[in-house]
């Protein structure tokens, strides 16, 4: 599903090695999850596996194309395509209800509407929301738009879902429902990806792994 062959990322402007010659699997099927203190690097590994960054040297290969070299237009695409992503601070959009939140990915592949409004409302009832369909995220508390947040990732059915630090600023009990439902969606046959600095979160994932100073422990 995902594969890094030794990969590196420097950030030159400040000089900062980010990544340290990573070699990483993710086979189909998998629930791995990476800690690291902070600096470690783990958003940048994210960001690389998202597709919304590059590596300076080695290969990224996604579900066996190699996607290292591709031009920005090209990353775009497969990332709306095969990622979904959950963000840390949720990135839903103000202005539109959660409904219309989750069915933003769908728009954006042109899916009919009547399809992807009954796409949306069907994930929004899968994570528990079925009764907030109308509420904008300022109505909403912050387990509710992570789990709002975390519909639109895989409304699209994507290959992997990317979760970075997706339970950062929650109180114990909404975390515990977003940790659950990663797990629900990893039963589901899903490829789950999780970063995290918790490390009973990082225990649920069938793989645990380690960033220090930008190298990969297993």
């Amino acid at each position: 599903m995902l594969k890094l062959i030794h990969a590196s990322k420097i950030y030159h402007e400040s000089g900062v090695c980010a990544l340290r010659a990573i070699d990483l699997t993710v086979e189909r099927g998998d629930y791995v999850s990476i800690t690291g203190a902070s600096g470690s690097g783990k958003s940048t590994l994210m960001h690389v596996l998202g597709l919304l960054d590059t590596l300076t040297d080695g290969s990224y290969l996604l579900e066996g194309e190699d996607v290292s070299r591709l031009p920005p237009q090209a990353l775009a695409r497969l990332r709306s395509q095969r990622i979904g992503f959950v963000f840390q601070r949720f990135q839903l959009i103000p202005g539109m209800t959660a409904l219309e939140n989750v069915a933003l990915p769908l728009t954006l592949q042109g899916v009919p509407r009547a399809e992807r409004i009954r796409r949306a409302a069907d994930m929004l009832e899968t994570v528990g929301l079925a009764d907030r369909l109308e509420h904008k995220p300022g109505q909403l508390s912050g387990g509710q738009q992570q789990r709002v947040a975390i519909a639109r990732a895989v409304v699209t059915h994507p290959g992997v879902v990317l979760a970075d630090e997706p339970t950062a600023g929650l109180d114990p009990e909404a975390a515990a429902d977003v940790l659950a439902l990663l797990d629900r969606l990893h039963q589901a046959g899903n490829t789950v990806v999780l970063i995290t600095h918790d490390r009973a979160a990082a225990a649920r994932a069938a793989r645990r792994l380690t960033l220090n100073n930008g190298e990969l422990l297993g």
